[in-house]
Order: structure tokens, then C-alpha cells, then sequence
């Protein structure tokens, strides 16, 4: 009886991830880096611009985004009537791209997956100053 309680728990988990898998693949980013370049959380290779920006479909999802842009930093998430939404930032040195996903409730529809409701491009002014001695 203890295994076929464990084996049922375990086709839950495997079916439920594979919903969520579903919901946007891993996508690979589609550009390189230089010879001998370390890509990490540092990856300034000027990648967002207003005209990317501009161009992008709204039928994208995080891990889209995250291709093309890099690492995402999680800002908030908010529930109104049942509907999550949840902010994420992509930042390469000045210039920031807010993206605000919703989706319904996954306990009630688990095959709702995040769609993009508010996408904002914003530019930061450089900041520096020359010591003068």
C-alpha cells in the first residue's frame, strides 16, 4: 500500500512539472560571447535597446525574455480577483526593461500559463564625475 501511495505522489509531481514546463520552454540566448568571455551576472554586451524593445511580441514568455536579455530580478508579485501578476526587471547598465506577467491561479486552471501585460523601457541617465585634483 506505502508503494502505491509514493508512486502516485510521485506521477502528480512529475505531471504537474511537466505543466509548468509547458508553459514556456528554455530557450538558449542567441548570442555569443568573445573568446575567453565569462558570461554571468555581470554581462554587459549592450543588449537592450529602445529598438528591441520596440520589435518585442507580447506572446513571450519569462524564460523568452530571459534568452534574449539575460538573468531576471524578481520585484514583486500582487493577487487581485484571483489573477497573480508579477514584476520582473531586466537591467543591462543604464537602460531597464519592467515586464509585468498574469496568469490565473494554478490550483483552479493549471494550464494557464503567464502572459505579458505591461512592458516599460526605461533609460537611467549615466552618472559620473571627474576628480580634479
Amino acid at each position: 500500500m506505502k508503494v502505491s501511495k509514493i508512486g502516485l505522489v510521485a506521477a502528480a509531481f512529475a505531471a504537474s512539472s511537466m505543466l509548468i514546463a509547458g508553459c514556456g520552454g528554455a530557450k538558449t540566448a542567441d548570442r555569443a560571447p568573445m573568446p575567453g568571455a565569462l558570461q554571468g551576472e555581470r554581462d554587459a554586451q549592450n543588449v537592450i535597446t529602445k529598438e528591441n524593445f520596440d520589435t518585442l511580441p507580447s506572446n513571450l514568455s519569462l524564460s523568452d525574455l530571459e534568452g534574449m536579455y539575460g538573468k531576471a530580478t524578481f520585484m514583486q508579485q500582487s493577487i487581485v480577483d484571483g489573477v497573480y501578476s508579477s514584476i520582473y526587471r531586466f537591467q543591462d547598465g543604464p537602460k531597464i526593461v519592467d515586464v509585468t506577467f498574469a496568469h490565473e491561479n494554478w490550483l483552479n486552471n493549471p494550464l494557464s500559463c503567464p502572459k505579458i501585460v505591461d512592458m516599460e523601457f526605461s533609460e537611467m541617465p549615466m552618472v559620473g564625475y571627474r576628480v580634479v585634483k
